[in-house]
């Protein structure tokens, strides 16, 4: 789990094998993530140490669909 990301985005970062979850800084909502490429944690993980956008970085690995948002349904 990553938490005090130096981002104004994202709150908290939890990866479970192949499965992301992200809660952003504009509410305590979790959003759950695929992770579709092999490279993402240890990419994940330069972005963190490098002190870089962390919420730039997903941006950009859900428009490569990197990572991919998995979508449930509300009854």
């Amino acid at each position: 789990m990553y938490s005090n990301i130096n981002s104004s985005a994202i709150n908290k970062i939890t990866i479970d094998g192949n499965s992301l979850s992200i809660v952003f800084t504009s509410s305590d909502k979790e959003y759950n993530y695929s992770i579709n490429n092999t490279e993402f944690v240890e990419l994940l993980d330069k972005t963190i140490k490098n002190g870089d956008s962390v919420g730039k970085f997903i941006n950009i690995s859900l428009k490569e669909k990197n990572i991919e948002q998995i979508q449930v349904e509300t009854k």
